[in-house]
């Protein structure tokens, strides 16, 4: 069968509208377990060494870039491991935080390139909730006034820094993929809403853009029990698994439709 076939998605139909939680996984799964402390989103996880490890690039292979932030250095080393024998997988070093952060540094990220596929994703980040005079993280969000907290992009910020940032990578001229933001599950009501609306923003922008859209959000969150870490932010290594698998398969379906790199661009890339 044809790799578009067996995805879970055919690359052209990822340019679609974002629609949030359908009513039969919102009945499924509901939020509102009891908070870890401490902020969990904010953690950089950068600690997880095996996904920073600079892998060997056979000649001749494509090359994948991976921006984003603890989710996808959770799902880094085991995708590595999938695509050894048809791609090259590097990602950006570090965690990529928020849009904001990532537009200061997206052409650091991208270096000289050249890239085939790249598969970025902001969002997480934008929603935590900042002290409204210090601008420092807060950590207990119950435990803050509304009056003295903001959040950190408001979603017209968030689509601005996008648009930017996707201008900035359609330079590149790589094959281009957005990765829907994941569910935090220990968020209530209005907050938990967040992530899919701060979607719903992102998918506007990539579908003005023609960028397709692998949606992480509706795929983890039909097994999220299963996947996510006590934390119900993060995820476990099965979570990680399938989350690699999930985001395999839209590489693969974007280097169908990537054209070659020259000979010249090979030689860069190989160096």
């Amino acid at each position: 069968m044809h790799l578009l076939e067996v995805a879970l998605f055919s690359f052209a139909s990822l340019v679609v509208p974002f629609s949030g939680i359908s009513a039969a996984m919102a009945k499924t799964e509901k939020a509102g377990a009891p908070a870890p402390s401490g902020a969990v989103e904010a953690e950089l996880r950068e600690d997880t060494k095996q996904a920073f490890k600079t892998q060997p690039e056979a000649a001749g292979l494509p090359r994948v870039l991976i921006i984003g932030d603890s989710i996808s250095i959770g799902y880094t080393a085991p995708l590595q491991k999938l695509l050894s024998a048809k791609a090259a997988v590097s990602r950006a070093p570090g965690n990529c935080q928020d849009s904001g952060f990532g537009l200061q540094h997206i052409k650091q990220w991208v270096g000289k390139g050249p890239w085939d596929v790249i598969h970025f994703n902001f969002g997480i980040w934008d929603t935590h909730y900042l002290d409204a005079q210090t601008g420092q993280l807060i950590a207990l969000e119950s435990a803050t006034p509304e009056n003295k907290r903001r959040i950190r992009h408001n979603i017209e910020q968030y689509k601005a820094n996008l648009v930017k940032i996707v201008q900035a990578l359609k330079q590149t001229k790589a094959q281009l993929i957005w990765a829907q933001s994941t569910p935090i599950m220990f968020r209530t009501a209005a907050r938990f809403d967040d992530i899919a609306k701060y979607n719903a923003a992102a998918a506007e922008v990539m579908n003005a853009n023609s960028v397709p859209i692998n949606d992480l959000y509706s795929y983890t969150l039909r097994d999220i029990k299963q996947w996510q870490s006590p934390d119900q932010c993060h995820f476990n290594d099965k979570g990680n698994a399938m989350l690699a698998q999930q985001v395999m398969r839209s590489i693969l379906a974007a280097l169908e439709l990537k054209q070659p790199r020259s000979a010249t661009e090979m030689q860069k890339g190989e160096k």
